[in-house]
């Protein structure tokens, strides 16, 4: 059993793990938290060496046990696919050090290198104006469409650190209705999604298999979680740009639309020129879009919605969700 660190909330074995083998001679001078959402213990370390002028700056990931519907890449699943989208000049936070299993921590961790950028989320919420706003867009759009340049052996979720997709996952995101109903059936039991709204979600769903089919067989890197708070921007020369895409543990192969859908969920509450920069951003780095590509990247959505409006809920963003659910409905 670990024993709470004085430097906050580092247990013993981690801190022994990070400045005996990781960072050797190191001394963690500071331990915030940060959100992780409902997956991981996340913390900024703030670290000195005694030879050195200056602090460096870390991210610790812990993993936490999930229920989570979607299958979960391990640590180095992650890691590989990291690598792969960095090799697209994607921007992403390096790994310094890993412990897979936990044999030394205790739990799944990753450290990674901080990244300097605040959450799109954020910048979003504060209201840019439409200059900014298509700037930002046309960034994303461009991060997104380097991540689909990242070709993979077929559609699927990862099997290991290869990157070779499982033939048999396709039941996951290949049967849209099914979801939905599993999701419904081992919803969370205080019934905060209404017996309507689950009509809706059903009615929806069986737009899925016509969606499916126009992307069956397309076996692109897909990010799984793009969005806005998953993507750090700063300011160069003025200009904004994406300086790291984090969080890739949904990471499969299969098509760029996932992401669409995933990044445009809330465009509503978004300047208009957001959406035309992200789609311009998108097709000027050789992203395809088909004529429909609005509908199928909401109706692809949809898995992430059912997943959302059937867990425990964080009661603000359900209620983003279950408003993005009705206007889906009434178009």
């Amino acid at each position: 059993m670990t024993r709470p660190h004085p430097v906050g909330l580092l247990d013993s074995a981690t801190h022994t793990w990070l400045t005996r083998h990781v960072l050797p001679g190191a001394l963690v001078h500071k331990v915030a938290p940060l959100s992780g959402g409902f997956t991981n213990d996340m913390a900024l370390l703030t670290v000195v060496r005694p030879d050195e002028v200056g602090a460096e700056r870390y991210v610790l990931r812990h993993r936490r046990p999930c229920g989570s519907r979607f299958p979960r890449n391990s640590c180095a699943v992650e890691i590989a696919v990291l690598s792969r989208a960095a090799a697209r000049s994607v921007p992403v936070s390096a790994v310094v050090a890993a412990d897979p299993q936990g044999h030394v921590t205790g739990r799944p961790t990753l450290l990674y290198r901080f990244v300097e950028g605040v959450p799109l989320s954020k910048v979003l919420a504060e209201g840019p104006d439409s200059g900014e706003a298509q700037v930002l867009g046309r960034a994303i759009g461009r991060v997104l469409a380097r991540i689909g340049r990242v070709r993979l052996p077929r559609p699927g979720v990862f099997a290991d650190s290869s990157l070779v997709p499982d033939p048999d996952s396709g039941d996951t995101l290949g049967d849209l209705p099914g979801f939905v109903e599993r999701c419904l059936a081992t919803g969370a039991s205080d019934g905060t999604l209404s017996g309507t709204d689950s009509d809706m979600l059903r009615a929806l769903a069986h737009r899925g298999p016509l969606a499916l089919a126009a992307v069956a067989g397309e076996r692109r890197l897909v990010h799984g979680d793009f969005n806005p708070k998953n993507v750090l921007v700063q300011r160069r020369a003025g200009q904004w740009a994406v300086a790291a895409v984090l969080d890739w543990e949904l990471a499969f192969s299969g098509s760029p639309l996932f992401d669409v859908g995933n990044m445009l969920r809330f465009a509503h509450e978004y300047p208009p020129d957001f959406t035309t920069g992200f789609v311009d951003g998108f097709q000027g780095g050789n992203g395809r879009l088909p004529a429909d590509w609005l509908r199928l990247s909401r109706t692809l959505d949809l898995f992430a919605l059912a997943d959302i409006l059937t867990a425990p809920p964080d009661h603000a963003y359900f209620a983003r969700v279950r408003a993005v659910l009705r206007r889906s409905a009434a178009s």
